[in-house]
């Protein structure tokens, strides 16, 4: 049995509203990043963590605290969400000095199949700095159904 975490990123989840349900339902059905486990074997997800926000560029280790989080917990491998692998600045310094904190850690680059990562990110920044009035959240961006300005409008 593979006992697995997975780190967020803050903005999605807590600025967007993501649950994580996509993440979740690849999980459970072992598709993008967990087809990598044998269907015959459980899967045993130890805890879903977020970033702890910009690290700056002189603490990536700041992470840790997260991580340490599900790590005390004997994990096999700690995948990085979609969106973290699609918007963080972060992401090869987190890999680093979390590779190098937790040797035996398999790092997991992704959960969920992957979208076209342009238009992820410019729905991204849609939920963020809206430009549209109705309120839109991360499951609009899943779905297809996010709402982005005509080119004309973009700022």
């Amino acid at each position: 049995m593979a006992r697995i975490g997975i780190l967020t990123c803050s903005n999605c989840t807590q600025e967007s509203n993501c649950a994580s349900v996509v993440c979740l339902g690849d999980m459970r059905k072992r598709r993008g990043f967990f087809e990598r486990y044998p269907k015959e074997e459980p899967l045993d997800l130890i805890g879903i963590i977020n970033c702890a926000g910009c690290p700056t560029l002189v603490a990536p280790e700041k992470i840790f605290r997260r991580v340490h989080a599900v790590t005390e917990f004997k994990l096999d491998a700690l995948h990085f969400s979609f969106c973290m692998t699609a918007l963080c600045p972060f992401l090869a310094q987190y890999q680093k000095v979390i590779s190098a904190e937790y040797p035996t850690l398999e790092i997991v680059p992704g959960t969920h199949r992957p979208i076209e990562k342009s238009k992820f990110q410019e729905g991204v920044k849609e939920l963020l700095c809206p430009t549209i009035c109705r309120p839109q959240t991360m499951n609009d961006s899943i779905r297809g159904t996010l709402k982005l300005p005509e080119p004309q409008d973009r700022r």
